[in-house]
C-alpha cells in the first residue's frame, strides 16, 4: 500500500509510512515538518523550521495514544463531525464519527513556492446513514508553510436544509497550562460544561485552571495565548467559526483516559476553534460550507 502511494501521490517532500495500523503520510518541505493519518484525517505534528517554534511541536499527541485504527489517536487534531460533543441519541459515539473513519487521500501537491498541500474526503455511504442518515461529501485540506491552515467542507448533497456542530479539536503541546492565559474571548458568552453554570459573558483574558471544559460562543476573532515556558505565542486565526472550546481534564480528570499518562494534563492544553451548541450550522440543500483554522507560532 505504501509503495502505491507513492507512485500515485509523487510529491517533492512527501512520504508514507505505517504506526501500528494506521497509515502516516509524512510531510518535510523548507518550512516545516509535519504527520498526518487517514484515519480520521488527523494531524498529528506541525514542526516549524524557522521562527519561535523551530524544532518545536506545536501540538501534542499522548504518550499512550492507541493506533489500532479501533479508536481515534489520543491528540492532534482530531475532526469532530457533524456533531460536537455527546449526540443527542443514545449510543452515538461523542463528537460524530469521522474521526475515526479512513479517509480518503485525494490530493497531494509540493508548490514552487514550498508549500504543501494535502487534501482527504469522506463521503456518505451505508455506514454513515445508520449512525445519521444525510447524505454528504467532506473534504479537509491542508496546507502545510509557514503556517498551518486546515480547511473542512461539509457538502450538502440533500434535497434539505442540514444542520451540523463541528470543531478542530487541537490539542496544543504547553509548558505549563496553568501559566497560560488566553486573549480573544473577551465578551464572548461563557458556558461551563463542569459546572453547568448559567451562561454569562466572559470578562478578560480566559485564565487556565484545569480541569476546565469551557464554550465560548458568539465569538470570530484571532485567539491566542503565551507560552514563556516555550518561548512562543500561538496564533489561532480561524473564518465561519463562531465558538471556541477550552478543555483540559486536570489531575483527577485525566485518569479517566486509558490513553493519557496521569500526567499528560501538565503538558496539554486543548483550544478548539468551531461551531458548537447554539452556534450550529445550518447549511441550505446542495450547498457548501466551509470551517477554516490557520495556527502559527511568534517570538514572546
Amino acid at each position: 500500500m505504501i509503495d502505491a502511494l507513492a507512485q500515485q501521490f509523487d510529491a517533492e517532500g512527501v512520504s508514507f509510512s505505517m504506526k501500528d495500523h494506521l497509515m502516516m503520510i509524512d510531510i518535510d518541505n523548507p518550512f516545516a515538518t509535519a504527520k498526518i493519518t487517514t484515519h480520521g484525517a488527523s494531524l498529528l505534528s506541525y514542526v516549524p523550521k524557522q521562527g519561535a517554534s523551530a524544532d518545536k511541536d506545536l501540538i501534542w499527541v499522548s504518550d499512550s495514544a492507541v493506533y489500532d485504527g479501533k479508536k481515534p489517536v489520543r491528540g492532534g487534531i482530531p475532526i469532530c463531525w457533524p456533531w460536537f460533543g455527546k449526540s443527542d441519541e443514545e449510543g452515538l459515539p461523542a463528537h460524530g464519527f469521522v474521526r475515526n473513519q479512513v479517509w480518503h487521500l485525494d490530493k497531494v501537491h509540493t508548490y514552487d513556492s514550498g508549500v504543501t498541500e494535502v487534501l482527504l474526503v469522506c463521503d456518505s455511504d451505508a455506514f454513515s446513514q445508520t449512525l445519521w442518515p444525510h447524505a454528504f461529501h467532506l473534504s479537509l485540506r491542508i496546507e502545510i508553510g509557514e503556517k498551518l491552515s486546515m480547511a473542512l467542507t461539509t457538502h450538502n448533497l440533500n434535497r434539505y436544509d442540514l444542520s451540523i456542530t463541528e470543531a478542530f479539536h487541537t490539542y496544543f503541546a504547553v509548558s505549563n497550562p496553568q501559566a497560560i492565559e488566553i486573549e480573544g474571548l473577551e465578551d464572548s458568552i461563557l458556558l461551563d460544561k463542569l459546572t453547568y453554570a448559567d451562561a454569562v459573558q466572559q470578562q478578560g483574558a480566559v485564565v487556565v485552571e484545569p480541569p476546565m471544559d469551557n464554550v465560548y460562543l458568539n465569538q470570530s476573532g484571532k485567539v491566542s495565548f503565551e507560552d514563556e515556558g516555550l518561548g512562543r505565542r500561538i496564533v489561532i486565526e480561524k473564518d465561519h467559526s463562531l465558538s471556541s472550546v477550552v478543555w483540559n481534564p486536570g489531575p483527577e480528570g485525566v485518569k479517566a483516559f486509558g490513553d493519557m499518562n496521569d500526567d499528560a494534563w501538565q503538558t496539554m492544553l486543548c483550544v478548539e476553534s468551531g461551531n458548537v451548541l447554539d452556534n450550529a450550522v445550518l447549511i441550505p440543500s446542495e450547498s457548501k460550507h466551509t470551517l477554516t483554522m490557520i495556527l502559527s507560532a511568534e517570538n514572546l
